[in-house]
């Protein structure tokens, strides 16, 4: 009985539990706007990149935590830069007629440099 009490109690915790942006990195152009953020779970820590466009909010991408680099906005493209061996789990091509474009020519000592991990 103390089992089934317990395991009700965790599941109601973890229901419970809301996804904080961590970390959160806004990046805007005249009518775009673009949000990386982390997301900490219980055994991980993915990061997400957002679009907001007129009044749209749609996910880019999702991410392995630390190989982000840098995000740019030029007129209708989005280009995310990143390491090579960043696992991506989630990738949109065209979001919001926005194209989105990885760069993945950014090396790890670029990256140490820049966030001194």
């Amino acid at each position: 009985m103390m089992r089934i009490f317990l395991f009700i109690a965790i599941i109601f915790f973890l229901a419970g539990c809301s996804r904080k942006h961590l970390d959160e990195k806004v990046f805007r152009s005249k009518d775009i706007t673009v949000k990386w953020y982390r997301v900490s779970e219980i055994t991980t820590i993915h990061d997400f990149i957002d679009i907001e466009r007129r009044g749209w909010t749609k996910r880019i991408m999702e991410a392995n935590t630390g190989g982000i680099y840098n995000v740019l906005i030029n007129n209708d493209t989005v280009l995310i830069q990143v390491r090579n061996d960043l696992l991506i789990y989630e990738l949109a091509a065209k979001v919001l007629n926005c194209h989105i474009k990885v760069d993945k020519t950014i090396t790890f000592s670029q990256y140490l440099k820049k966030f001194g991990k």
